[in-house]
């Protein structure tokens, strides 16, 4: 058995070897991006694989600049597509439940139309008129919503958005080439600025390309990992209850889900 004191000085030792870690790697890098005039060759965007440093690519022309309100109605029609519905914003986030205890609370998942959608983002009244805050809107399916990893497999991969296809290349091709593979998934985000989430870790190399308005990332590089707070939480998930978003906990066999906290 190790005695507390001990523990506590392993503990200590590790908490000062981690914050140096962090600190020589900010002195070496510190906080600037790079930023490319245009689309990088395989080789030069292996390189910047290699490094593992964000960058950003201007000038990355693509079919879906021309996605207007108008044309995107038009493309879609009453084609029902799945979005997250909210009473904040944070969706996928620690949520305090009804019962006190704190929740990792998925959203609701809302069919509606493109038009439908649009319209409800382009309203930005802060309430409701009853000085509720409004409900927030966002697409943000992560499982391929426009090409899944069926469609690399050459498996049928039927889409929400099968007319959008045609503005969507299904890979980057500088991208396909350096990291000699498909991508695993291909999807199409639309929200506003009341959408937020929340940190997390993610394992995959994600090339991001923002049609309209813009899009804010806070990015922490692995020397940091050690600075969040990760703990475990039940889960629970937002769902309609005469007509109002209320937050229903998951059965106790579900598995606890994990987060990140600043």
């Amino acid at each position: 058995m190790t005695p507390k004191g001990d523990s506590r000085t392993q503990k200590s030792s590790q908490q000062a070897s981690l914050e140096w870690l962090s600190a020589e790697y900010h002195d070496l890098n510190g906080d600037h991006i790079d930023i490319l005039e245009g689309t990088p060759t395989a080789l030069e965007f292996a390189r910047i694989v290699q490094i593992s440093r964000p960058v950003l690519i201007k000038r990355f022309q693509a079919s879906s600049c021309k996605w207007s309100n108008d044309y995107l109605i038009s493309k879609m029609g009453s084609r029902p597509i799945s979005v997250a519905v909210t009473p904040n914003g944070r969706a996928d986030a620690i949520t305090l439940g009804p019962n006190g205890k704190l929740y990792f609370a998925e959203p609701a998942v809302e069919k509606m139309t493109m038009k439908s959608l649009l319209d409800n983002l382009s309203d930005d009244k802060a309430s409701d008129g009853d000085g509720a805050a409004a409900e927030k809107y966002y697409l943000q399916s992560q499982n391929g919503n426009v090409y899944s990893s069926r469609f690399f497999n050459g498996q049928d991969d039927s889409s929400e958005f099968e007319t959008l296809r045609q503005d969507i290349p299904s890979d980057v091709k500088w991208c396909t080439e350096a990291l000699d593979k498909s991508p695993e998934a291909v999807n199409v985000w639309i929200g506003d600025g009341g959408s937020i989430s929340s940190i997390h870790s993610d394992p995959y190399e994600n090339i991001y390309t923002v049609v309209r308005g813009q899009k804010h990332f806070t990015l922490l590089p692995p020397t940091d990992g050690w600075c969040l707070d990760e703990r475990f939480y039940p889960h629970a998930t937002y769902v309609r209850n005469a007509g109002d978003l209320v937050l229903q906990p998951s059965p106790e066999i579900s598995p606890p889900s994990c987060i990140q906290r600043g």
